[in-house]
């Protein structure tokens, strides 16, 4: 898993980039680098490699662009920069042009808010036009080399319009050709309602080559059911040492052994709100984490990460996420009649929607949280 680790965007990208590892655990071992850090035939101690190229102003090492252009493994490559893999002369961009069969100079852009929806194996999914100002078409009409396995559909005050100058409501958004997988943008932003980042998800099956068979589950949790808490143990808790979080979570343990509950095996993190610390702890204490995540840039680094610098990702599988542990998802929300905590209304019919999309993924589990009477 690569990404540019420099510039302006140096700290989105490093969200990207651990949101997209936690998703690649699903399938095996995943190794996180700076692209800049990318030395010869690297690609090749790898059984796959993906780019996210989010800022197209960071220059990529010569070693990287010449080993994705002569490698057999498989490479995915998000969004921007995907110009600068056809080569710096006319001779290379025809080489690159041979192989692949479309020419990622004579890319396209069109404007994010008329992508309103993708469709992607006879399904169409919504898109957020709220993330990316724009995405990159990599080429208009048909080629025999390049399968499209995705497209976008453009749509104005709810009716077809056109995406491109060739004047199609349709222009691909997800295509693969010999070995080189690529999508129009990088679908990482409002993922709660963002259904191509489940068509992101289910693309790495046949990247990676598994042949795993499609499996769809459901659970159904309660929850917020126990008294309030003590504006003390409160403040108790915001302090932030990893072998005090242990202490805790022992302790938690043992209430609801002596309560004659069991010992519990599965943790959630109240509001899915944790430290990195108590992440960590977590994963040391508890077989896996039921819930959503928060992640931050300044993992990556060791470095604090500033307030607002951080990444809140649901999974629609079970997979290891950055801090060690396994996390079971939970990706479906509640239903709220009005806006709460912040987040807008879901209504009942969002969450069947959301509930449908998830059928994307081909190893899918929908959790749903019922609302709980006087909350």
């Amino acid at each position: 898993m690569l990404y540019d680790n420099t510039g302006a965007a140096a700290e989105a990208n490093a969200m990207y980039a651990i949101a997209t590892g936690n998703l690649l655990t699903h399938f095996g071992r995943t190794e996180l680098k700076p692209v800049a850090d990318y030395t010869d035939a690297m690609v090749e101690n790898y059984d796959a490699a993906v780019y996210i190229g989010a800022d197209h102003r960071v220059p990529l090492p010569h070693a990287f662009l010449d080993d994705v252009r002569s490698t057999d493994k498989p490479v995915m490559w998000l969004g921007r920069h995907i110009e600068a893999l056809a080569g710096p002369d006319n001779a290379q961009n025809a080489q690159f042009r041979d192989k692949y069969g479309w020419d990622p100079r004579a890319a396209t852009t069109v404007d994010s808010s008329k992508v309103t929806s993708v469709e992607y194996q006879g399904e169409k999914v919504h898109r957020e036009t709220q993330g990316a100002p724009e995405i990159v078409v990599p080429f208009t009409g048909t080629n025999d080399k390049v399968e499209v396995l995705a497209t976008s559909q453009c749509t104005e005050r709810g009716k077809p319009t056109s995406c491109t100058a060739n004047g199609s409501p349709e222009a691909p958004w997800a295509i693969r050709s010999a070995n080189l997988t690529y999508l129009a943008e990088v679908p990482l932003d409002y993922i709660d309602a963002n259904d191509v980042y489940l068509v992101y998800t289910d693309l790495f099956y046949d990247l990676v080559g598994s042949d795993a068979p499609a499996v769809k589950q459901a659970a159904v949790r309660l929850e917020d059911v126990g008294p309030e808490s003590n504006p003390k143990d409160l403040r108790r808790v915001a302090q932030d040492d990893v072998d005090e979080w242990k202490d805790r979570l022992d302790a938690g343990r043992s209430v609801m052994e002596h309560a004659g509950l069991g010992e519990p095996t599965i943790f959630e993190t109240p509001h899915y709100g944790g430290s990195v610390n108590s992440y960590v702890a977590m994963a040391q204490e508890y077989d896996a984490r039921y819930e959503q995540g928060d992640y931050y840039a300044g993992i990556l680094t060791g470095q604090p990460s500033e307030a607002g610098k951080s990444y809140s990702q649901q999974f629609p599988f079970t997979m290891s996420d950055i801090y060690g542990g396994t996390v079971y998802p939970e990706n479906l929300g509640n239903i709220t009649e009005g806006e709460q905590n912040n987040h807008a209304a879901r209504t009942p019919e969002f969450l069947v929607s959301r509930a449908n999309a998830n059928l994307t993924v081909r190893e899918s589990t929908e959790l749903l949280l019922p609302p709980i009477p006087g909350h």
